[in-house]
């Protein structure tokens, strides 16, 4: 994850530290609200549709595996990313996928682009 740490990860949201050592936190429900917005724009969606969507999405970032860096990337206002590096010393895949998986624990999703 390039220059942020991950404090902890709720179902409210996730609070990590940037490379000044502030702790930010990212709310999922404004996540959430903004992939629809960003959905909406980039599929053409009816309101009808986006009324459905809006009842049922719990996607709060995008991410994909396939990309170098690897990344999961918030709908924040600005977009945060955490990005995850191959290394020699580091298992790049296995923190993408723990990332991953503790928002899905915390009730979220991610949207797969790759």
């Amino acid at each position: 994850m390039k220059n942020k740490k991950i404090i902890s990860i709720l179902p409210e949201g996730l609070t990590y530290q940037n490379r000044e050592g502030d702790q930010i936190f990212i709310d999922f429900e404004e996540c959430r609200i903004n992939f629809l917005k960003w959905l909406q724009k980039e599929n053409e969606r009816t309101d009808e549709e986006m009324k459905n969507l809006n009842e049922k999405t719990k996607c709060v970032a995008v991410r994909n595996a396939f990309e170098e860096p690897r990344y999961i990337e918030f709908f924040t206002e600005p977009r945060v990313r955490f990005e995850f590096k191959k290394s020699w010393i580091k298992d790049s895949y296995k923190e993408y996928r723990s990332l991953n998986t503790k928002i899905i624990e915390a009730g979220w999703k991610t949207f797969d682009l790759g």
